[in-house]
């Protein structure tokens, strides 16, 4: 029997990210998606408790589990804090899309760099940054950089445009730091095409990194 992954997400450029990643990684899986576009405008509207989305979150966690899946991929790492409280409700693997990337961006420098389009994202890759490094007893200096303007485009389908500013980001940033992190995995596309030596030091994307971490602990687990 086929195995079946299925994939959360809350904006939709990522469906056809993640629908061609994983055709090549993992061809023979059969990779379902979940798209909760609602799901990142109530946290954008900031209600008194997340714990409406949470639930909503594991509710989407639960039917995946219920016809067969053998893991979840959540791509959308403004969530990524409430994954933690879903993993113990359910029996199959859960994978926050910046687990990866963060445990790498920790092992490579103490001067790191976010890259952000999304404002809700900052938090939580920062706090996902301090908590690796404080298990790694590792001292870090963050610095973040939202990217104004780059989200609305890309979801007007202006991706010329959102790459042009993510980009002029990153020029800027990468020569304060030692490693830089792209916060979401939609920013992932400004690297097709970058040229060897482009940037003075790593850029990290999460989704060849979460597919990493995927095939590790969900089909060799």
């Amino acid at each position: 029997m086929q195995e079946i992954l299925v994939l959360v997400h809350t904006v939709h450029p990522l469906i056809d990210i993640f629908h061609k990643a994983c055709a090549e990684r993992i061809p023979d899986t059969r990779v379902l998606h979940i798209l909760d576009e609602p799901l990142l405008e109530e946290v954008r509207q900031g209600g008194d408790s997340v714990q409406p989305a949470v639930d909503r979150l594991l509710g989407h966690v639960c039917q995946a589990e219920r016809v067969g899946a053998c893991g979840v991929l959540v791509t959308c790492s403004t969530v990524s804090p409430w994954i933690d409280a879903v993993r113990p409700e359910v029996g199959i693997p859960v994978i926050k899309i910046d687990e990866e990337m963060v445990l790498r961006a920790v092992e490579a420098g103490r001067r790191i760099g976010v890259v952000a389009t999304n404002p809700t994202t900052l938090k939580p890759t920062r706090d996902l940054i301090d908590a690796e490094a404080k298990r790694a007893g590792k001292a870090v200096d963050i610095r973040a950089v939202l990217v104004e303007g780059a989200m609305p485009a890309l979801l007007a389908g202006d991706g010329q445009g959102h790459d042009r500013l993510v980009r002029a980001a990153l020029a800027g940033l990468s020569l304060q730091v030692e490693v830089i992190v792209l916060a979401q995995a939609s920013t992932a596309r400004v690297l097709d095409g970058a040229q060897p030596g482009e940037y003075p030091v790593p850029v990290l994307s999460s989704p060849e990194l979460a597919l990493d971490q995927v095939e590790r602990e969900i089909f060799r687990g």
